[in-house]
């Protein structure tokens, strides 16, 4: 499959830059495709730039785990990574290679925000919400070494799901002991 950068001149032109699949999994050639003058006018300006995206796949997943300086999306790849089509990938990385700690929680934190959106939706799909609960209940050792790096609002949500306890940081130690009633109620019911 050929991937390519198309970037569009001030002057109508539209470069095409080809790049390997890792180049463009992990946007390794964008600052010297951002640097390029325009073929035609040699601007170095241009109007926009479209970024190839590989579908994600065991062998591209495995070398962006295990390498710090690698990544899908500088920001937000919990968000890339939370798509239904990708549990199962995910789970296998998780469960069959070592990777970089950093990058499990990334995975545990995309798992997550899929048990997130699925509650805060209209189209909210309980059988996906309790897939990905069930897997995560598995990995709970994972998902609480991940708890660092998951933004409240997503823990608020998913971790009670998951069947464990969420604790505000803004919580007091009396709405904290009453919670945790509630908390202990819910968990004799679930089990």
């Amino acid at each position: 499959m050929k991937y390519e950068y198309q970037k569009a001149c001030k002057c109508g032109n539209v470069d095409s830059i080809e790049v390997t699949r890792k180049e463009a999994a992990f946007g390794l050639k964008e600052k010297e495709i951002w640097s390029q003058e325009c073929s035609k006018c040699g601007n170095k300006e241009f109007t926009s730039l479209s970024h190839p995206q590989p579908e994600f796949k065991t062998d591209l997943l495995i070398e962006w785990g295990n390498n710090a300086d690698y990544f899908f999306m500088e920001q937000d790849e919990d968000l890339m990574l939370a798509d239904e089509k990708y549990i199962d990938l995910i789970l296998e990385v998780l469960d069959n290679h070592q990777i970089l700690s950093q990058k499990r929680n990334v995975l545990i934190e995309a798992l997550c925000v899929i048990i997130y959106d699925n509650n805060v939706s209209e189209e909210n799909n309980a059988d996906l919400t309790d897939r990905v609960a069930k897997e995560l209940k598995k990995r709970k050792t994972d998902v609480l070494n991940a708890q660092d790096w998951i933004m409240d609002y997503i823990k608020e949500v998913s971790f009670p799901i998951i069947g464990i306890e969420y604790v505000s940081k803004k919580t007091n130690s009396s709405e904290h002991k009453e919670k945790n009633n509630i908390w202990n109620k819910l968990k004799q019911i679930w089990n």
